[in-house]
């Protein structure tokens, strides 16, 4: 019997194409050209170093991701990142110096704040980037008030550090943490009815509504996920400092928004994928090493930063357009 090879395999558009895989390729050749700049980059040493130092953003990347897929926003991750550093610390040195209720406990404290934002936005009717606006002063002030605006800090050799400094054999813990982490997004949003209501809800909101979707309950889903992943991102952020920092984490929102939209999570809502917003974390990692090993000024790097982030949302805003002009 013959087989109708035609109708067997899914054509796919090149728009769609250049949506889904552009950011693999445009990640290879950059690469290659940072390869080809210094005989330093392309090095195991340094491959760990970008993956580690990228790790926090891609945890907040994560968080920011589940948000935006569900149509939604969070200018707080990094007072709420802050904010569960430094209350960790001092659960750790509370609890006689128990790893693992400090953990739970940052856990707790980042869905708390998370679902704060989200109470406000739903129960409000307000935008989530007018309300995670407001909540990134307060949670910073709560942070300088539980704080007395002093940094925590703990003895040198405490298990603390173990989370952001530790190695399991060559690879460092955080780069473990950021892909068990990853795993954990993809398995909810690709294979759970709870992703795929995120993305409905990103997608059309009435759409969404008119199917039987609880908009406000998926909304705080969304923001509670958010919340264990920049609980996460707080505590080994804290970790590989050794100590509690109410001053850190600053404009760390940026790089996870950042990170997820050049990792091809659409702005709008309704696409992107865990695997992407490693991969945007990646690319803005790997910018950030190959300008300082030139030695390019700080200030043009953030320049250069923001140009990215303005090309991927203006990329995604061009394939989305053309989907509808289709």
């Amino acid at each position: 019997m013959a087989i109708d090879i035609g109708k067997t395999v899914k054509k796919i558009h090149p728009v769609e194409f250049i949506a889904k895989y552009s950011i693999y390729f445009i990640t290879l050749i950059l690469v290659i050209v940072c390869s080809l700049l210094t005989d330093r980059f392309f090095t195991a040493p340094n491959m760990l170093n970008i993956l580690r130092q990228i790790s926090i953003y891609a945890m907040i990347a994560f968080a920011e991701s589940v948000l935006l897929i569900s149509g939604n926003l969070d200018l707080s991750a990094g007072s709420i990142v802050a904010l569960t550093g430094c209350t960790s610390v001092q659960v750790y040195l509370a609890t006689g110096n128990n790893l693992f209720i400090a953990l739970l406990f940052a856990i707790l404290i980042g869905v708390t704040a998370s679902l704060v934002n989200g109470i406000i936005t739903v129960s409000c009717k307000l935008p989530s980037f007018i309300v995670t606006m407001a909540t990134q002063k307060a949670y910073r002030g709560m942070v300088y008030l539980i704080t007395g605006g002093m940094v925590i800090s703990l003895p040198a050799g405490s298990n603390f550090r173990t989370l952001g400094q530790g190695y399991v054999g060559p690879i460092p813990r955080p780069i473990i943490i950021m892909l068990l982490l990853g795993v954990i997004l993809y398995v909810i949003m690709d294979w759970t009815r709870l992703g795929r209501n995120f993305y409905a809800l990103g997608g059309n909101r009435e759409a969404a509504r008119a199917s039987g979707i609880n908009l406000s309950k998926y909304t705080l889903f969304a923001f509670v996920l958010a919340g264990v992943f920049a609980g996460f991102a707080g505590i080994v952020f804290a970790s590989r400092t050794n100590s509690g920092i109410p001053t850190g984490a600053v404009g760390f929102e940026g790089e996870g928004i950042a990170a997820a939209v050049i990792g091809g999570v659409g702005f709008a809502g309704g696409s992107g994928s865990a695997w992407g917003a490693i991969i945007g974390a990646f690319v803005v990692g790997v910018f950030s090493n190959i300008l300082n090993l030139l030695g390019v000024n700080p200030y043009i790097q953030e320049i250069i930063t923001g140009a990215i982030i303005v090309t991927a949302v203006a990329m995604d805003t061009w394939t989305r357009s053309r989907r509808v002009s289709r």
